[in-house]
């Protein structure tokens, strides 16, 4: 039953409880709460559902069974399974070409964890922090559950502007003031879908330095490449520990498994560690994972980058054929989104409604902003859980409505 009490809490809150979280200004959509669920999922970066590899898994859950048993089912280390750790070393050097070592790792509960680590170590109220403007909303809002002053840096065809980022960082040391964090998306930016170059990747480095602050560096998608080349890492190209680096397995394994990583200094694995109080991450399906990967990772990953692939290439060609020169659309080299900017002269709202009404689920721009009261402009589109039919047919829907909502 509902506990119903009359005590005040205010005085018992903490600083951060007690923070408003401001929500982006968004475009309401006329069909409001009694529209239909959608059938066209457009809106989350879900993995597409049949790309799990289910009996694998339970072959790897027995295997895990038979050899390690009790071990698998008690308390784990504090820093994580370390079968998990010595995996992401040896996934680092395969796909990214550079190595660390396993006093790097720290087993996260996803990258939502890794991120909200970061946050706890480095994040107090009032403190500054630069995104790139778009960037991923789930950390800005982690972000602002830790207080912060939130400032956004454009981007362009190459990543986050670096000289507007330096005018910024100059700014805030004119006012006797630093940003703690610069959180940057390197590969396939969620929303925005480009990759960071190497010259800005070079000049983010010597800013960090220069201006004495850290970067978090978010590769949720990096080994989900369909095109292009990879570009090495900031974590790989830092030479003075500026750099904390986010990984997950939620894309290339599975979301459900919870399961991701902060790679950092050594010196700092310790300190962020001692934020974790759950007895070791997930000890059981740590190991199922890992066990899974050692034998399938390389042929897996070669699979879903083939369904992605086809699912991208597909949504482009219809948001193409049906809305031409008139909207810009970006083309990601990998991930799950596609980055539109909407003909000039559409109503976001009557966008909204006539999307509700042909069943549509897409994210509008303003929740990738940090001030979430710009990007009304843009939406972002997610290819990756809709089959390819319903990417077709949903895609064509979606045209339709933008042309009518103009």
């Amino acid at each position: 039953m509902d506990v119903v009490t009359t005590t005040s809490y205010d005085s018992l809150l903490s600083r951060r409880a007690k923070l408003e979280i401001p929500s982006p200004r968004l475009p309401r959509s006329a069909s409001g709460a009694n529209a239909p669920a959608p059938l066209y999922m457009f809106g989350g970066g879900f993995p597409d559902p049949g790309s799990f590899p289910y009996q694998e898994l339970v072959e790897a859950t027995e295997e895990v069974m038979q050899k390690e048993g009790a071990q698998a089912l008690i308390y784990g280390h504090q820093l994580g399974y370390q079968g998990l750790r010595e995996l992401v070393c040896e996934k680092t050097k395969y796909y990214e070409g550079f190595e660390i070592a396993v006093d790097n790792v720290l087993i996260t509960n996803g990258s939502s964890h890794a991120l909200a680590l970061a946050c706890d170590l480095l994040v107090d109220v009032g403190d500054v922090v630069i995104t790139e403007a778009p960037t991923f909303s789930g950390t800005l809002n982690t972000f602002r559950r830790y207080g912060p002053e939130l400032v956004g840096v454009s981007m362009d065809q190459e990543g986050i502007r670096t000289e507007e980022l330096e005018a910024t960082l100059k700014e805030l040391a004119r006012r006797g003031r630093r940003a703690k964090l610069i959180y940057t998306i390197v590969n396939f930016q969620n929303p925005a879908g480009m990759t960071q170059s190497l010259r800005r990747r070079m000049e983010l480095l010597s800013l960090a330095e220069k201006y004495d602050t850290m970067i978090l560096e978010d590769d949720a998608y990096g080994e989900l490449r369909y095109s292009g080349e990879p570009v090495k890492s900031l974590f790989g190209l830092d030479e003075n520990g500026r750099v904390l680096r986010t990984g997950t397995l939620s894309k290339i394994l599975a979301a459900g498994v919870r399961l991701g990583w902060i790679l950092a200094p050594t010196a700092l694995i310790p300190k962020l560690a001692q934020f974790k109080t759950d007895g070791g991450t997930n000890p059981y399906v740590s190991r199922v994972a890992t066990y899974y990967l050692r034998k399938h990772m390389h042929e897996h990953v070669e699979e879903l980058r083939a369904i992605y692939r086809q699912k991208r290439d597909t949504m482009l060609e219809r948001l193409r054929a049906g809305l031409g020169d008139s909207a810009e659309i970006s083309n990601p080299d990998g991930g799950f989104f596609i980055w539109i900017r909407l003909p000039e002269g559409t109503n976001p709202q009557k966008l909204l409604s006539l999307a509700a009404e042909r069943r549509i689920s897409y994210v509008p721009g303003p929740y990738f902003f940090p001030g979430g009261d710009t990007g009304f402009d843009h939406i972002r589109l997610a290819f990756s859980w809709a089959s390819l039919d319903e990417i077709r047919q949903g895609t064509d829907l979606l045209c339709d409505a933008i042309k009518a909502a103009r």
